[in-house]
């Protein structure tokens, strides 16, 4: 989650140390990045942020603002919801008192989080599709289109439980809408949205809709790829393994589970690479041993 700063101090630092932008960044990040922090008041990572204030003697509390009421728990709230920690995200916005919420933004965001917890904690259909919507209705701003996206999302999740599998596909197809206009905007988490895509893909195979599911794990892999980055690479593997095998591809999905274990052990992620292994292909892995013994003339071990 970004957090906001005084990106005019950091301007202010460094034109008086006569440094250009790239002088600042030299070693410790982009240009483009001292450009964002300067012009659009946010950072995405707090080692980096150290890096430049020591740069231009500055201590980090001379360029941040005043937490607003709500802002710390809010960061946890939207982690636990992101890893599908309902019980704790509920818990913690039992703690928020929303007369107390100063901002669109915050308020916005409120109402998207009660929808996720009305729909998986308390299992009140209603109630959630009302709290989406009083989100989707009322909170326009462009600062909340990532939580526009996921509202959406929500009331999709909510039609589906009810068995509306047309309103699922409106709704779900928003969402992606809302996210192919956000994804390339550096003031939104880009591992949010990917963690939103997966949400939706899962969906997708869960309607059976696997050509769809498929493009969208293509969208967000290249877009990973792009970026140096293998986070949750893993996850939209297997799923594109699942779409595979659905499609009687065995091969190629096989092929898929193989990359998703891979990753996974890279990622540290062995709760997938172990089910891959030992479970979903471990008739496979039986046959490679098999193989290699004959071969080797020898018992051999595979991990």
């Amino acid at each position: 989650m970004t957090t906001m700063i005084n990106g005019s101090a950091i301007r202010k630092a460094r034109k008086a140390k006569k440094m250009s932008q790239a002088e600042l960044a030299a070693d410790i990040c982009t240009q483009a990045t001292i450009s964002s922090i300067e012009n659009q008041n946010s950072y995405k990572n707090l080692d980096i942020l150290c890096k430049v204030c020591h740069r231009l003697d500055l201590k980090i509390t001379d360029v941040t603002h005043n937490s607003r009421y709500g802002d710390r728990l809010f960061s946890y709230i939207e982690d636990d919801m992101r890893r599908h920690c309902y019980l704790q995200a509920n818990e913690r916005i039992g703690r928020v008192s929303f007369e107390k919420l100063e901002t669109q933004l915050s308020k916005g965001k409120y109402y998207c989080y009660q929808g996720y917890a009305s729909l998986y904690i308390d299992d009140d259909i209603e109630e959630a599709v009302y709290n989406f919507n009083l989100m989707l209705s009322q909170y326009s701003q462009s600062e909340l289109a990532f939580y526009r996206a996921w509202s959406n999302l929500g009331l999709g999740l909510a039609y589906q439980k009810s068995g509306k599998e047309d309103r699922t596909e409106r709704f779900i197809e928003e969402s992606i809408k809302i996210l192919n206009q956000i994804k390339n905007d550096d003031k939104v988490d880009f591992f949010a949205i990917v963690d939103l895509y997966i949400d939706i893909i899962a969906v997708q195979v869960e309607l059976e809709h696997y050509e769809r599911a498929l493009d969208l794990c293509k969208n967000i892999l290249n877009r990973l790829t792009k970026s140096n980055s293998i986070y949750k690479i893993d996850i939209l593997e297997e799923l594109e393994s699942k779409c595979l095998y659905a499609q009687g591809q065995i091969v190629q999905g096989t092929m898929k589970q193989f990359a998703a274990m891979f990753v996974a052990e890279l990622r540290g992620n062995t709760a997938l690479s172990d089910k891959i292994l030992k479970q979903n292909q471990a008739h496979i892995v039986e046959l490679v041993k098999k193989e290699l013994a004959k071969n080797l003339g020898d018992s051999v071990m595979v991990k």
